[in-house]
Protein backbone atom coordinates (compact mmCIF):
# COMPACT_ATOMS: atom_id res chain seq x y z
CA UNK A 1 0.00 0.00 0.00
CA UNK A 2 1.59 3.43 -0.86
CA UNK A 3 0.65 6.40 0.68
CA UNK A 4 2.55 9.05 -1.56
CA UNK A 5 -0.58 9.64 -4.49
CA UNK A 6 0.76 8.71 -7.77
CA UNK A 7 0.93 9.14 -11.99
CA UNK A 8 -3.33 8.21 -12.47
CA UNK A 9 -4.73 8.25 -8.64
CA UNK A 10 -4.10 9.61 -5.22
CA UNK A 11 -5.10 8.46 -2.09
CA UNK A 12 -7.72 8.55 0.43
CA UNK A 13 -8.02 8.41 4.25
CA UNK A 14 -11.21 8.31 6.66
CA UNK A 15 -10.72 9.75 9.60
CA UNK A 16 -11.83 10.38 13.23
CA UNK A 17 -13.20 6.56 13.27
CA UNK A 18 -14.42 5.39 16.75
CA UNK A 19 -15.57 1.96 16.31
CA UNK A 20 -14.11 -0.90 14.95
CA UNK A 21 -17.34 -1.79 12.67
CA UNK A 22 -16.84 1.87 10.92
CA UNK A 23 -13.08 1.27 10.57
CA UNK A 24 -13.75 -2.03 9.02
CA UNK A 25 -16.59 -0.25 6.82
CA UNK A 26 -14.32 2.67 5.80
CA UNK A 27 -11.61 -0.50 4.06
CA UNK A 28 -14.00 -1.61 3.23
CA UNK A 29 -15.41 1.35 0.96
CA UNK A 30 -12.24 1.33 -0.56
CA UNK A 31 -10.12 3.82 1.95
CA UNK A 32 -6.26 3.35 1.73
CA UNK A 33 -6.06 4.97 5.09
CA UNK A 34 -7.96 4.78 8.26
CA UNK A 35 -7.25 7.61 11.07
CA UNK A 36 -8.00 7.49 14.50
CA UNK A 37 -7.84 11.02 17.27
CA UNK A 38 -6.09 10.76 20.00
CA UNK A 39 -6.19 14.45 21.08
CA UNK A 40 -8.43 14.68 24.13
CA UNK A 41 -10.25 18.01 23.22
CA UNK A 42 -11.04 16.69 19.69
CA UNK A 43 -14.89 15.60 19.46
CA UNK A 44 -13.99 12.31 18.38
CA UNK A 45 -11.01 11.70 20.74
CA UNK A 46 -10.40 7.79 21.57
CA UNK A 47 -9.30 6.70 24.57
CA UNK A 48 -5.97 5.26 24.99
CA UNK A 49 -6.94 1.77 26.00
CA UNK A 50 -8.70 2.15 22.11
CA UNK A 51 -4.76 0.97 20.86
CA UNK A 52 -5.76 -2.13 21.95
CA UNK A 53 -8.81 -3.28 19.11
CA UNK A 54 -7.17 -0.80 16.48
CA UNK A 55 -3.87 -2.92 16.16
CA UNK A 56 -5.88 -6.06 15.96
CA UNK A 57 -8.33 -5.19 13.01
CA UNK A 58 -8.03 -7.19 10.05
CA UNK A 59 -7.49 -4.17 7.85
CA UNK A 60 -5.68 -6.28 4.75
CA UNK A 61 -3.00 -3.56 3.02
CA UNK A 62 -5.25 -0.81 5.22
CA UNK A 63 -2.96 1.94 7.33
CA UNK A 64 -3.48 2.83 10.91
CA UNK A 65 -3.23 6.70 11.47
CA UNK A 66 -2.99 8.27 14.67
CA UNK A 67 -3.93 12.18 15.14
CA UNK A 68 -2.37 14.01 17.53
CA UNK A 69 -2.15 17.42 18.73
CA UNK A 70 1.12 19.10 20.55
CA UNK A 71 1.14 15.93 22.70
CA UNK A 72 4.77 14.46 24.13
CA UNK A 73 6.46 12.88 21.62
CA UNK A 74 6.98 9.62 24.17
CA UNK A 75 2.85 9.08 24.19
CA UNK A 76 2.86 9.49 20.64
CA UNK A 77 4.92 6.61 20.44
CA UNK A 78 3.83 4.83 22.78
CA UNK A 79 0.52 4.66 21.29
CA UNK A 80 1.87 4.35 18.00
CA UNK A 81 3.03 0.83 19.17
CA UNK A 82 0.08 -0.26 21.28
CA UNK A 83 -2.26 0.47 18.38
CA UNK A 84 -0.02 -0.71 15.50
CA UNK A 85 0.08 3.04 13.56
CA UNK A 86 1.89 2.99 10.17
CA UNK A 87 1.68 6.87 10.51
CA UNK A 88 1.33 9.16 12.93
CA UNK A 89 -0.32 12.59 11.62
CA UNK A 90 0.32 15.95 13.60
CA UNK A 91 -2.16 18.87 14.07
CA UNK A 92 -0.19 21.69 16.14
CA UNK A 93 2.63 23.60 16.82
CA UNK A 94 5.10 20.53 16.44
CA UNK A 95 8.41 21.40 14.97
CA UNK A 96 10.70 20.05 12.17
CA UNK A 97 12.33 18.25 15.02
CA UNK A 98 9.51 16.30 16.43
CA UNK A 99 8.36 15.07 13.12
CA UNK A 100 12.04 13.72 12.16
CA UNK A 101 12.42 11.87 15.82
CA UNK A 102 8.59 10.36 15.01
CA UNK A 103 10.01 8.78 11.82
CA UNK A 104 9.96 11.46 9.30
CA UNK A 105 8.44 11.63 5.70
CA UNK A 106 7.66 7.89 5.78
CA UNK A 107 5.85 8.21 9.10
CA UNK A 108 4.70 11.71 10.10
CA UNK A 109 1.87 13.74 8.48
CA UNK A 110 2.00 17.49 9.15
CA UNK A 111 -0.84 19.40 8.96
CA UNK A 112 -0.48 22.78 7.85
CA UNK A 113 -3.81 24.99 9.19
CA UNK A 114 -4.47 27.55 6.13
CA UNK A 115 -6.90 30.50 6.73
CA UNK A 116 -5.14 32.64 4.86
CA UNK A 117 -2.04 33.13 2.84
CA UNK A 118 0.39 30.26 3.32
CA UNK A 119 3.98 30.58 4.41
CA UNK A 120 5.77 28.55 2.18
CA UNK A 121 8.57 28.64 2.93
CA UNK A 122 7.92 27.17 6.22
CA UNK A 123 6.14 24.49 3.99
CA UNK A 124 9.34 23.66 2.56
CA UNK A 125 10.73 22.68 5.66
CA UNK A 126 8.19 20.62 7.06
CA UNK A 127 8.21 18.82 3.43
CA UNK A 128 11.36 17.84 4.31
CA UNK A 129 10.63 15.82 7.13
CA UNK A 130 6.71 14.88 7.28
CA UNK A 131 4.08 14.34 4.39
CA UNK A 132 2.49 18.05 4.20
CA UNK A 133 -1.57 18.06 4.83
CA UNK A 134 -3.25 21.13 4.39
CA UNK A 135 -6.80 22.06 6.25
CA UNK A 136 -8.93 24.27 7.25
CA UNK A 137 -7.38 26.59 10.06
CA UNK A 138 -9.34 26.23 13.57
CA UNK A 139 -8.41 26.65 17.33
CA UNK A 140 -8.39 22.67 17.74
CA UNK A 141 -6.08 22.05 14.73
CA UNK A 142 -8.82 20.52 12.76
CA UNK A 143 -12.37 18.86 12.36
CA UNK A 144 -14.30 22.34 11.39
CA UNK A 145 -16.10 20.58 8.65
CA UNK A 146 -15.07 23.70 7.06
CA UNK A 147 -13.57 24.35 3.54
CA UNK A 148 -10.89 26.77 2.78
CA UNK A 149 -10.05 28.92 -0.06
CA UNK A 150 -8.33 26.02 -2.35
CA UNK A 151 -6.74 29.08 -4.90
CA UNK A 152 -4.49 29.96 -2.32
CA UNK A 153 -2.44 26.79 -2.65
CA UNK A 154 -1.98 27.40 -6.37
CA UNK A 155 1.72 28.96 -5.72
CA UNK A 156 3.08 26.19 -4.14
CA UNK A 157 6.65 25.26 -5.10
CA UNK A 158 6.81 22.89 -8.09
CA UNK A 159 7.25 19.38 -7.39
CA UNK A 160 5.08 19.91 -3.36
CA UNK A 161 3.20 16.81 -2.70
CA UNK A 162 0.05 17.49 -1.01
CA UNK A 163 -3.08 16.10 0.96
CA UNK A 164 -6.34 17.77 1.30
CA UNK A 165 -8.26 17.92 4.24
CA UNK A 166 -11.08 20.00 5.56
CA UNK A 167 -14.43 20.21 5.00
CA UNK A 168 -14.41 17.48 2.07
CA UNK A 169 -17.76 15.71 1.31
CA UNK A 170 -18.95 13.20 -1.76
CA UNK A 171 -20.46 16.17 -3.41
CA UNK A 172 -16.96 18.29 -3.38
CA UNK A 173 -14.09 16.26 -3.47
CA UNK A 174 -14.44 15.74 -7.48
CA UNK A 175 -14.39 20.02 -7.83
CA UNK A 176 -11.68 19.97 -4.83
CA UNK A 177 -9.20 17.65 -6.69
CA UNK A 178 -9.77 18.80 -9.76
CA UNK A 179 -8.56 22.47 -8.80
CA UNK A 180 -5.86 21.58 -5.82
CA UNK A 181 -5.04 18.60 -7.59
CA UNK A 182 -3.58 17.04 -4.03
CA UNK A 183 -1.87 13.56 -4.12
CA UNK A 184 -4.48 12.38 -1.59
CA UNK A 185 -7.67 14.02 0.60
CA UNK A 186 -8.82 13.12 3.93
CA UNK A 187 -12.42 13.15 5.35
CA UNK A 188 -13.91 12.91 8.45
CA UNK A 189 -17.44 14.50 9.06
CA UNK A 190 -18.30 14.72 5.47
CA UNK A 191 -18.91 11.16 5.69
CA UNK A 192 -20.33 10.69 8.87
CA UNK A 193 -24.63 10.26 10.54
CA UNK A 194 -23.44 12.11 13.37
CA UNK A 195 -20.46 12.55 15.01
CA UNK A 196 -18.18 9.66 14.92
CA UNK A 197 -20.60 7.68 13.19
CA UNK A 198 -19.45 6.84 10.06
CA UNK A 199 -22.26 6.25 6.93
CA UNK A 200 -21.13 3.31 5.04
CA UNK A 201 -22.95 4.82 1.78
CA UNK A 202 -21.48 7.80 1.98
CA UNK A 203 -17.86 6.68 2.66
CA UNK A 204 -18.52 4.74 -0.72
CA UNK A 205 -19.88 7.84 -2.24
CA UNK A 206 -16.72 9.60 -1.36
CA UNK A 207 -13.99 7.36 -2.45
CA UNK A 208 -15.80 7.02 -5.73
CA UNK A 209 -15.51 10.48 -6.36
CA UNK A 210 -11.96 10.86 -5.39
CA UNK A 211 -11.13 8.41 -7.70
CA UNK A 212 -13.15 9.07 -10.68
CA UNK A 213 -11.84 13.14 -10.55
CA UNK A 214 -8.21 11.60 -10.40
CA UNK A 215 -9.18 9.49 -13.49
CA UNK A 216 -10.42 12.74 -14.95
CA UNK A 217 -7.32 14.39 -14.59
CA UNK A 218 -5.04 11.48 -15.40
CA UNK A 219 -7.29 11.59 -19.31
CA UNK A 220 -6.65 14.92 -19.77
CA UNK A 221 -2.56 14.20 -18.47
CA UNK A 222 -2.65 11.83 -20.87
CA UNK A 223 -4.22 13.82 -24.04
CA UNK A 224 -1.75 16.77 -23.32
CA UNK A 225 0.90 14.33 -23.36
CA UNK A 226 -0.29 12.94 -27.03
CA UNK A 227 -0.66 16.24 -28.67
CA UNK A 228 2.52 17.38 -27.58
CA UNK A 229 4.31 14.18 -29.19
CA UNK A 230 2.83 14.89 -32.53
Amino acid sequence: MRVSGGASWGVVKICGLTTAEDALAAAAAGADLVGFVFFPHSRRCLPSAAAAWIATLPLAGVLRVGVFRDQEPGLVEELAAAAGLELVQLHGEESPEVCARLGGRGRVIKAVSVGGAVDWGRVRVFAEVARILFDTASPTGGGTGRTFDWSLLAERPAGLSFWLAGGLHPANVGAAIALARPDGVDVASGVELGVGRKDPARMRAFVGAARAAWASLEEVRGGMDETAAR
